[in-house]
């Protein structure tokens, strides 16, 4: 996994959005765009999972596949890559976003969409949150501690007529 230094990528945390540890409304030389709705995401997230520390997002020249962990390089580019930080652990592997069209585009308008994915799209959500690892580097955290609701099975549908009441349930098919 590559060293990128905190300078060649967004961070958003409870306190702000930042760049090289200081607070940021530009990467790059471009406007991070919509950063309200990234902070509020980012909320979203930690709301979902409190283990959250940091959310991660970079325009980096190495190309991914779509929500796989990859190794970008960090030399600016247009390609979209976001990681999550848990509290306790080292920082989680990159993970491949999309690619812009242009590296200036990328820096305006990434941390949005990775954020908008994360929140939008489970099987990006999933890739992201499951990429965190560990204080040892050893364990993979799964996405499973994402909180989800337990599954319940489902109630019949009662449909009550004045004149009688229908039940209707659904059935497996058997062959």
């Amino acid at each position: 996994m590559a060293n990128i230094p905190n300078t060649e990528y967004i961070t958003v945390n409870a306190n702000g959005i930042f760049v090289g540890g200081k607070p940021a409304t530009t990467y790059h030389g471009e406007k991070i765009w919509n950063i309200e709705c990234v902070k509020e995401i980012f909320a979203w997230m930690q709301e979902q999972n409190p283990e959250i520390e940091e959310f991660h997002i970079g325009a980096f020249a190495t190309r991914g596949k779509y929500a796989r962990v990859g190794n970008p390089s960090g030399e600016f580019g247009p390609n979209a890559w976001c990681r999550v930080k848990k509290k306790g652990s080292s920082r989680a592997p990159w993970v491949f976003y999309y690619t812009h069209g242009s590296a200036a585009h990328c820096a305006s308008r990434c941390a949005y969409y990775c954020a908008y994915y994360v929140r939008g799209y489970a099987s990006f959500r999933s890739a992201v949150l499951g990429s965190a690892i560990d204080k040892d580097n050893t364990k993979n955290d799964n996405a499973q501690s994402v909180s989800k609701k337990p599954k319940t099975p489902k109630k019949p549908l009662v449909i009550n007529l004045p004149w009688h009441i229908i039940t209707i349930e659904k059935r497996k098919r058997t062959m």
